[in-house]
């Protein structure tokens, strides 16, 4: 995902702090949750971002209040410094910045494993493997899409791989049809 240049560097920044102070895993976790809130509700990322008038306590309380928890302290000096700088109007685009350099910076590929219907311990299965073979940590999200007919997709960074009924059907389709376009 293009971030920009400023999301960037500030992530970057970010990244390099929380390398030196060993905060890194519970902020990481709070900018995963945090970025899933602003997606959902968009109001919570105007309110962030958007809006001048709403103070940096303000601001605060209302990420603390999406969080769930109190803000981890590197996220909130974060904070802080990113509105003084007056470049809280990037504020989640740096958030996006920073999760994938985390997830680079510690081994950490993220997916999503289809499947038709639920089977118990695929996902686990999975992600054990995966990690065996590739040497860094797999985190799989788990959907049900009953329209694959069977088996299963994954899609892991730039990687997938389609072990569905339905992609067979349609991979037998595509080599009739260029098979007959061959005869004639």
């Amino acid at each position: 995902m293009n971030t920009g240049p400023i999301a960037h560097r500030y992530a970057k920044a970010l990244l390099k702090f929380i390398q030196e102070t060993s905060a890194g895993e519970k902020l990481y976790s709070q900018a995963c949750v945090l970025v899933l809130r602003m997606q959902d509700l968009r109001q919570l990322a105007d309110a962030v971002q958007k809006h001048p008038e709403v103070t940096l306590e303000r601001k605060i309380e209302i990420i603390e209040s999406a969080l769930g928890e109190p803000m981890a302290d590197a996220l909130r000096r974060f904070v802080v410094l990113v509105y003084e700088h007056k470049r809280i109007e990037h504020f989640e685009r740096m958030l996006y910045s920073f999760i994938e350099q985390y997830r680079s910076a510690n081994g950490i590929m993220v997916g999503k494993l289809v499947t038709a219907a639920p089977v118990a311990g695929l996902k686990e299965r999975l992600q054990t493997t995966l990690s065996e073979k590739t040497g860094v940590s797999v985190l799989l999200e788990e959907d049900v899409n009953p329209e694959i007919l069977g088996g299963f997709v994954l899609n892991l960074d730039d990687l997938m791989m389609d072990a569905s009924v339905d992609g067979q059907f349609r991979l037998l389709r595509r080599e009739l049809i260029d098979n007959n376009n061959r005869i004639v």
